[in-house]
């Protein structure tokens, strides 16, 4: 027995079966491109914050600010670091020459000393207050942060916030040393 089949071309069911298979397909690949647009914005929004958290922090840490004085007449005396911060950072200004960081109060917490900068992002920049000695010879014994002969570092975490949601944060240290006498 021969079976009977259409050469000539496709049913009209089995054209309405494609197009809802393939209606089915687009919906489901355009339903992606939204998806797409949304999460390239929020990475960028992302890059751009951890570029303003990269700027910040290198003006807060660039090394030059961070030299402790000591009394011309007593090297025994000398700026210790805790002085040296709320000095430090109120001397950051922004681009209009406006000095830009007030400490935070708030928190009695005395591991660190809190600042922010308020603007379109806003900052949080902790830094704590406990040192760790910094070798520059091998050859030194028994390092402590109250030697003034010692570098000392300090931690620094710096949060940016966008619309009161932390965006991106980044670490680094600060290099605090007393500068020598007569030098």
């Amino acid at each position: 027995m021969k079976k009977a089949w259409n050469e000539k071309g496709l049913t009209l069911v089995e054209i309405l079966a494609a197009l809802v298979i393939l209606g089915i397909f687009f919906v489901g690949i355009l339903t992606i491109f939204p998806q797409m647009t949304l999460f390239n914005n929020k990475t960028e929004a992302k890059l751009d914050t951890m570029n303003l958290a990269r700027q910040e922090i290198s003006k807060i840490v660039a090394e030059e600010k961070w030299k402790g004085k000591r009394n011309v007449n007593d090297a025994s005396i000398f700026e210790t670091f805790q002085l040296k911060l709320p000095v430090v950072m109120s001397s950051i200004k922004d681009e209009d020459g406006n000095s830009t960081y007030v400490i935070d109060n708030s928190n009695s917490n005395v591991n660190f000393a809190r600042y922010k900068k308020e603007g379109k992002y806003q900052y949080e920049v902790d830094i704590y207050l406990k040192c760790e000695p910094f070798l520059t010879s091998t050859a030194v014994a028994n390092l402590a942060c109250s030697d003034p002969n010692v570098s000392q570092l300090h931690k620094v975490h710096l949060k940016v916030f966008k619309e009161n949601q932390l965006s991106s944060e980044t670490f680094s240290y600060i290099k605090f040393s007393v500068e020598k006498p007569g030098g």
